[in-house]
């Protein structure tokens, strides 16, 4: 589970570092990157076009087009969406990622290519890619279809299916749709596509539930991949593939779909429509037990990865404390943490992030706070008392907290516990929580106006019982 966080979070900064790059512009820009030039050859190759912008992001423009590259084949494009609050400005991004299945194992020799963005063209020198034999992480393999049972077991024939991942999620706990299209290698009929433009999209607007939110994985073309299932190698041709939330309790129902393909006639070459036929699904949403932040959290499985400039800090001396909240619900519900300073400890935000993007199979969201603390007593001082996250765990089924596991430990002497002295009129206040509030400093001003005031106040007294006491 440590490799799988750390490839995850590693995955998640590949799209943060361009938001960070054009915060302190803060005016649009597009960039084109390669996130990795090493990989295995379970792992698709991918270039990224990153769009940012202070201003709202059109998650459907600017239009782009990736290059189609030799020998390599195009998988599908992902959409990923940040938001990433640095010293008050507020930067959105949108990265578009081309997925690429490599041709081979070994050093794979990629030439110069070009990215059209809108009206500009991103150039990408030519290097050389690094394909491993790779090795599945069984504690991340994901599990197969199963064979529809219409087929008696017969795993010599194609078949489609829209499946889901969880068939009771929790109300806001996602679950992924995926429609596809599987041919056995055995497989002895020449098949083509028939108007995919046409029935797919159509299939799409069927089969999405109105009363989710969507977190679309953004496949533009099918996405081609090599599966087994019991024992025995499919083509899987993947059409369309999202995560959704669900915001009530109401059954989501995903209608049988008729998905009609041309068989080619060995000798005469001839076509004729074949039809394949998906099974209708429910899915039931399960209401959350009775609590206060029920709908106002996340619901999934999350993970706090943390990180500290030091551990052993001065007084006075600013550090940064990094937390990430990772994981597979939806992360736009996340409160920005804005912990009170204290006597001991100060705080202030120094930036926030929220993204989502596909990760493997599911939808991921990531919420990083970047977080300066500047130690005013010394001692040790545990930052799980400070920094706490409440979720609902879809694995027990109960609310859950994601705590700070860091302690640090200060050293020097106390300092004001109040004040920022780094600020020019906090001078005029250094040192005031050590003066004695009896030892009040003479104000000639101040005593004398006291003083005419209290005589004013005796001659007023006097004067009203003159008249009080005048003979009538």
């Amino acid at each position: 589970m440590a490799r799988f966080l750390l490839l995850l979070l590693l995955f998640f900064s590949l799209f943060s570092l361009p938001v960070m790059e054009c915060a302190g512009q803060v005016k649009e820009s597009v960039v084109v990157q390669v996130p990795s030039k090493a990989i295995a050859v379970t792992e698709p190759f991918v270039i990224s076009l990153v769009f940012s912008s202070p201003n709202t992001l059109n998650e459907q423009s600017p239009a782009y087009r990736f290059p189609d590259i030799p020998t390599f084949k195009k998988q599908g494009i992902s959409r990923s969406k940040s938001a990433n609050m640095v010293n008050g400005q507020l930067i959105q991004s949108l990265t578009f990622s081309q997925y690429y299945e490599v041709p081979s194992i070994g050093n794979v020799a990629v030439p110069s290519v070009e990215v059209e963005a809108g009206q500009q063209t991103l150039r990408i020198d030519a290097f050389t890619l690094s394909v491993s034999p790779g090795q599945i992480d069984s504690e991340e393999t994901q599990e197969s279809p199963e064979i529809p049972v219409e087929l008696n077991g017969n795993t010599n024939q194609p078949f489609f299916i829209v499946s889901s991942d969880v068939s009771k999620p929790f109300i806001g706990q996602g679950f992924t749709l995926k429609m596809s299209f599987f041919v056995p290698e055995s497989n002895p009929l020449a098949l083509e596509f028939d108007q995919n433009d046409v029935q797919i999209p159509q299939f799409i607007q069927q089969i999405k539930p109105r009363n989710c939110w969507e977190e679309n994985f953004g496949l533009t073309t099918e996405r081609v991949l090599k599966v087994k299932i019991d024992g025995k190698l499919f083509t899987e041709y993947r059409f369309f593939q999202a995560s959704y939330f669900p915001l009530d309790g109401r059954v989501i129902r995903i209608p049988a779909l008729r998905f009609r393909v041309l068989k080619v006639q060995a000798k005469s070459l001839e076509k004729s429509p074949m039809y394949f036929v998906s099974k209708a699904l429910l899915i039931r949403p399960v209401p959350l037990p009775q609590h206060p932040l029920s709908g106002r959290v996340p619901v999934g499985n999350f993970q706090l990865i943390e990180k500290i400039t030091t551990l052993k800090p001065s007084t006075g001396q600013p550090i940064k404390y990094t937390a990430s909240l990772v994981g597979d619900g939806n992360s736009i519900l996340w409160d920005s943490k804005t912990v009170d300073s204290d006597y001991f400890l100060d705080f202030s935000t120094l930036s926030t992030s929220t993204s989502i993007a596909p990760f493997r199979e599911k939808m991921f969201g990531n919420k990083t706070e970047i977080i300066q603390v500047i130690p005013k007593q010394p001692g040790k001082f545990v930052l799980g008392k400070y920094f706490q996250w409440i979720y609902f765990n879809v694995k027990t089924a109960k609310f859950d907290t994601l705590r700070s596991k860091i302690e640090i430990s200060v050293e020097g002497k106390s300092s004001d516990n109040r004040l920022n002295t780094l600020r020019g009129e906090a001078e005029l206040y250094r040192g005031i929580e050590f003066k004695d509030t009896l030892d009040v400093v003479w104000s000639r001003w101040v005593n004398w106006r006291q003083v005419v005031n209290l005589i004013l106040l005796g001659m007023s007294s006097v004067i009203v019982y003159l008249v009080w006491k005048r003979p009538k």
